[in-house]
């Protein structure tokens, strides 16, 4: 058994860090974790995550789900919407093409099989 595997239910995201939430032009500083992927389907990236919970976001929302908001990191700014908050009080963030935060180019060119 090999102990230098990590099965962190974090490996897979591809941001974790401070952001802003502008909600109706009211700016929440807030911790993110963000994973974005291209459907298979459509083409499109997408993106989603979890805001870490924050009473000022909270008290903004008032319980109200799917509300348009900015998401806002050091890479970039992007409009997502900000979904119900999960039994932890983290809300939903999604959102669909350039993420704002840096993806690591993905190929689209077929691994050759041996």
């Amino acid at each position: 058994m090999n102990s230098a595997i990590s099965h962190s239910p974090h490996d897979g995201s591809d941001y974790i860090g401070h952001a802003v939430i502008v909600i109706r032009g009211t700016e929440v500083p807030v911790e993110v974790e963000l994973k974005g992927y291209r459907e298979p389907i459509d083409g499109i990236f997408r993106w989603i995550g979890r805001i870490e919970p924050n009473p000022r976001l909270s008290e903004i929302l008032a319980g109200q789900a799917r509300v348009k908001a900015l998401v806002r990191t050091d890479h970039g700014a992007k409009e997502a919407f900000i979904g119900d908050p999960d039994p932890w009080n983290r809300y939903r963030i999604i959102g669909k093409s350039t993420p704002p935060f840096e993806v690591a180019a993905a190929t689209d060119q077929p691994v050759p099989n041996p």
